[in-house]
């Protein structure tokens, strides 16, 4: 059996919006590895941050703390031009 990489790594991930006098968590210490080849599903109610989720991880937004890593690099250090 071979052994498949992990192309997208998220290590205690979180993401708060501010929302003028209210802090909203949309995502709260959240891991996950995808590894290659690999068929992922996303399922949760609304709400639950799963749209936070897939933005964080296609870079399009950045998450508030923890690490987001595509490959061998980090997107959590990335600029926008990078991140583009």
């Amino acid at each position: 059996m071979s052994r498949k990489n992990v192309i997208l790594s998220l290590k205690s991930v979180s993401k708060t919006y501010d929302m003028g006098e209210v802090e909203v968590m949309a995502l709260k210490n959240t891991s996950l590895d995808v590894y290659e080849g690999e068929f992922l599903v996303i399922l949760g109610p609304s709400g639950s941050g799963k749209s936070t989720l897939l933005n964080i991880m296609g870079g399009m937004d950045t998450a508030t703390a923890g690490e987001v890593n595509y490959n061998d690099l980090n997107l959590s250090l990335a600029n926008e031009k990078t991140l583009t």
